[in-house]
């Protein structure tokens, strides 16, 4: 019969240097600053405005801090456009499918809208410098 020798537990075990736990440290609290920073509200700082493209480099910009509506005749098509609380929206316009009415209210930046028969297309930028100079 044999007799087999059960290893000892380990007294305390291996402990990490002060160097080690710092930079364990630092990278725990670099990680939970980006993602807290990733992860924060979007202010709404930085004010948007529609820029409206109808085509051969025709375009306007209309600001959305004033509640207004517009009306365009471009291509046999009269487009409306509406502008209130800070969202802009194609509104009863004639075109013949209406699609454009469905894309609702943008208020996002990035956002876009397209009245294609009529070729208006509605994208929501950040106000140009020059516009916030004046």
């Amino acid at each position: 019969m044999s007799i087999r020798k059960q290893p000892e537990p380990a007294k305390g075990g291996k402990r990490l240097s002060w160097k080690a736990n710092l930079l364990f440290a630092a990278v725990v609290l670099t990680a939970a600053a980006l993602l807290f920073w990733l992860l924060r509200p979007r202010s709404k700082a930085e004010p948007l405005e529609a820029v409206v493209d109808f085509g051969d480099g025709i375009t306007e910009v209309l600001p959305l801090d004033k509640d207004y509506d517009y009306l365009y005749e471009v291509g046999g098509y009269v487009v409306h456009l509406q502008v209130k609380d800070g969202a802009v929206a194609f509104q009863d316009s004639q075109c013949p499918d209406h699609v454009c009415e469905q894309f609702g209210w943008l208020s996002e930046e990035g956002a876009w809208a397209a009245c294609v028969p009529a070729g208006v297309y509605v994208k929501l930028a950040p106000q140009s410098e020059a516009d916030t100079a004046s």
